[in-house]
């Protein structure tokens, strides 16, 4: 009897032990399990809430991704409008026309539309922004455009040493051989106002990041970069602890019960 109290009290102990580190181990994990859960469900319904299409302008989490908007690759601005490339992302005034674009060739206003012209493409757009129509080679645009201009009230376009003008519609393009003419106007290049650039900055940096993206860096800890990644790895080893910590503790809540219903048994 006087071996088994020594074997007693240590695993009396044991289980003290396992019970206080079981119940502050879960304490601690609560925000994480939260955490994983929750942005897992929304990571799961990306597509149906929008998540992939929604983004975040928040100035502390774009320079922490380090998210910044590059320089004014060019800027043309005519009759009150004004077109500017920031990177390969092209703006009109304060909307997004266009990504992947390679460069800018000018712009053209007649009123009510707004033509921009980058080396492969003519956007069509209206004084608010919106797009009527994209005139590229499939569509009849001769080829690479140098310059943009305008000629009254038809759209002039400079393409391999040539100039094409668009009927009054602006609907196509034909060889214009008679052109450089008293009333042809070509857009120049101009940097924008500080405050127009401000704008642009602004807007570049709350396209870059989707929610989806940083529910997905949330859930795997990458939104703090190498330390995030630690962190969540440290948690899901501390939820297997507490997997197994668990476990541990009911098994010998089982053998106990056990042992009691054997005691009882021989007692009757």
């Amino acid at each position: 009897m006087a071996r088994s109290r020594p074997q007693a009290n240590g695993g009396a102990r044991l289980r003290i032990w396992l019970r206080r580190g079981h119940r502050w181990l879960g304490v601690v994990l609560v925000f994480f399990v939260l955490l994983l859960a929750m942005s897992g469900i929304a990571l799961n319904h990306t597509s149906d809430w929008g998540l992939d299409r929604r983004h975040l302008d928040w100035p502390w989490l774009l320079d922490a991704y380090g998210i910044q908007a590059p320089a004014p690759t060019a800027s043309f601005a005519d009759g009150g409008s004004r077109a500017t490339l920031l990177g390969e992302r092209l703006f009109l005034n304060d909307d997004e026309i266009a990504q992947d674009v390679a460069g800018l060739a000018g712009i053209a206003t007649l009123e009510p539309l707004v033509l921009v012209g980058t080396h492969d493409t003519l956007y069509v757009l209206t004084t608010a922004g919106e797009l009527v129509e994209a005139i590229d080679a499939a569509a009849g645009m001769p080829g690479p455009i140098d310059r943009v201009g305008r000629d009254g009230r038809r759209a002039v376009v400079e393409s391999g040493g040539n100039l094409y003008r668009s009927d009054p519609d602006i609907t196509h393009f034909e060889r214009w051989d008679a052109g450089q003419g008293d009333g042809l106007r070509w857009s120049s290049a101009t940097p924008p106002g500080a405050a127009e650039l401000e704008v642009l900055r602004t807007l570049y940096r709350g396209r870059g990041l989707t929610v989806e993206r940083v529910l997905a860096d949330v859930h795997s800890g990458r939104i703090f970069a190498r330390a995030g990644t630690l962190i969540m790895d440290t948690v899901a080893v501390f939820m297997i602890v507490l997997s197994l910590s668990g476990f541990v503790l009911w098994l010998q809540h089982s053998r106990r019960e056990a042992e009691l219903e054997r005691r009882n048994g021989r007692r009757r």
